[in-house]
């Protein structure tokens, strides 16, 4: 018995071997996928394991009962022999991993190939073969997660040798032959057959950590890679991010070469060239952008090509968020022009007929009120094609505003301006400031008797320039307040959507948080105020403080 159980051992080293060889074929790797096999799969499995099974067979020693002999190599069997073997880690496998219909077509296959031997404990043999693939899917279908412990494979193992001695007993004859047999081979092939079949599970299950670990590895460089390329891909595909990118790919893949293409225009290329190359497509959901060639200094494996089609997959959707955040931002300066020229000089015709009125009693307010027509006409068609302007620029603009509205309010109107110089240079959307003060003007003051006062205050605090816009009007009811910049008004005059248009426009350029902010109580005039971030700013043209008017 330690002389059988000493060979079969060794014997075991050679069915390790070749498990661990069956492993590395790709056949074999894709059997285990934990995705639900397809027919093929099915048959493969059943040939690879049937085949190991009758691997298993050759593989064990020749017994003979009476007189007791061993033969170390399985050539060919006669009726008074037997065999202590190895085939049941196959079958047992095929079951705990294929199912009923593996396992049961495994053993099929094996134990038929053992009947057709012979020998005295040939059908008996055969059947327990059978009975060990179906019993270790009967066992896999009770505790589905069996195939991940090996001390329990192990116990499957020695059990199915268990059965198939006492078939042996109930089967074979002579039966004193039987009893001696089992008597010399039950407890090596128990403990052989139990140990094989932990080992080639611990086999199996290193194979899938390698599998797991080579996918880590990959989706971390993939990961890697699309998060270097991102910052240049924002921009879309130019030929200075193609070659930010070519590089990137270039070095992270250890390449031969990357080639990146625009139609038939190359934007890119790096290293050199080769015969293992790989070409994928770099599109959008609505066009094909172009392509990147990627060149090995060896084959391309196929876990190489996965990869590029992942990554690839990666760099389309950063090409189509870019083109995404480049149609948002055309369809964002859309609006705002739009809402910019919503914003026009509504009181010119009311000008022109001051204007006629004046030319007679007082010729020398008429021409002031024309230069000052004249300038805020071409102020307003300069923003037509300016999205900003600097606060000096808008400064210009109401004074030229205020002017005409002094004249039409015989003096009545006093503003004071506060401006630290150093926010003159800051930037804000064009025609901001002078719908503010026009909404003082035409709402607050319009029922008023008496000084109409406006306070003008500009000032930075931190990192913000803050506005106030000050009047001694008439005021505003809370409910009013809350929705001037809410919705649009339906004023004839325009001016009814003019706070909700800059409101909007200050949102969309500088956040929600530089939207339009309004303090007010009926009878006691309004501000309203906002803040725009002080480095965002133009070049001065012209220095220009303000001073309270006289």
């Amino acid at each position: 018995m330690f002389e059988l159980l000493l060979i079969m051992l060794e014997r075991l080293g050679l069915i390790v071997m070749l498990a661990f060889i069956a492993t590395r074929l790709r056949f074999f790797r894709d059997m285990l996928s934990p995705a639900a096999p397809t027919k093929k799969q099915e048959y493969t499995a059943i040939l690879f394991f049937g085949t190991f099974g009758i691997i298993g067979t050759y593989s064990g020693v020749t017994f003979q009962a009476e007189p007791f002999q061993l033969e170390r190599f399985t050539t060919g069997i006669l009726n008074t022999e037997a065999i202590a073997n190895f085939r049941v880690i196959g079958v047992v496998l095929a079951g705990l991993f294929g199912g009923y219909k593996v396992g049961g077509a495994a053993g099929l296959m094996a134990g038929g190939h053992r009947m057709l031997l012979g020998g005295f404990t040939g059908f008996a043999c055969g059947i327990a073969t059978i009975a060990a693939g179906i019993f270790a899917a009967w066992f896999r279908s009770r505790n589905p997660g069996v195939t991940s412990r090996p001390l329990h494979v192990f116990a499957i193992g020695g059990a199915a040798e268990m059965m198939q001695m006492g078939l042996i007993v109930l089967l074979a004859r002579p039966l004193a032959d039987a009893v001696t047999l089992v008597q010399h081979i039950a407890i090596p092939m128990i403990l052989a057959n139990g140990v094989g079949c932990a080992l080639f599970l611990l086999i199996i299950k290193s194979v899938e950590r390698e599998k797991e670990k080579a996918a880590a590895l990959q989706a971390q460089k993939v990961l890697r890679i699309a998060e270097q390329t991102l910052v240049y891909l924002k921009s879309g595909l130019t030929v200075q991010s193609a070659g930010h990118v070519s590089l990137i790919l270039y070095k992270e893949l250890k390449l031969k070469g990357v080639v990146i293409k625009e139609s038939s225009r190359t934007l890119a290329e790096i290293g050199g060239k080769s015969d293992s190359m790989v070409t994928e497509t770099l599109s959008s959901r609505l066009h094909t952008i172009g392509t990147v060639g990627f060149y090995f200094h060896s084959n391309v494996t196929a876990l190489q090509k996965e990869t590029l089609s992942g990554l690839v997959k990666l760099l389309n959707s950063q090409l189509e968020l870019a083109e995404a955040d480049k149609l948002y931002n055309l369809a964002q300066d859309a609006e705002i022009n739009a809402l910019q020229a919503q914003i026009n000089p509504h009181f010119l015709f009311n000008t022109l007929n001051t204007v006629l009125s004046l030319i007679r009693i007082d010729p020398e307010k008429a021409r002031a009120a024309l230069r000052s027509l004249s300038k805020f006409i071409r102020h307003n068609l300069q923003s037509t094609t300016e999205d900003v302007h600097t606060v000096s620029d808008e400064l210009e603009h109401i004074k030229s505003y205020l002017s005409i509205e002094q004249i039409r309010f015989e003096d009545r109107i006093k503003v004071s301006y506060h401006i630290e110089e150093n926010c003159l240079d800051t930037a804000l959307p064009a025609l901001t400031l002078q719908p503010i003060i026009e909404n003082a003007v035409k709402h607050g003051f319009k029922r008023k008797s008496g000084q109409c006062e406006l306070q003008i205050n500009i000032r930075q605090s931190n990192e913000d320039v803050h506005i106030y816009i000050e009047d001694n009007g008439t005021g505003a009811d809370p409910e009013m307040m809350e929705t001037l910049t809410s919705c649009p008004g339906n004023s004839t005059d325009g001016n009814g959507i003019a706070l909700y248009n800059i409101n909007k426009r200050l949102i969309m350029t500088f956040g929600r948080s530089c939207g339009l902010q309004f303090s007010s109580k009926p009878g006691s005039g309004m501000t309203v105020s906002f803040k725009i971030p002080s480095t965002f700013h133009y070049i001065r043209k012209d220095s220009f403080i303000y001073e309270a008017d006289d």
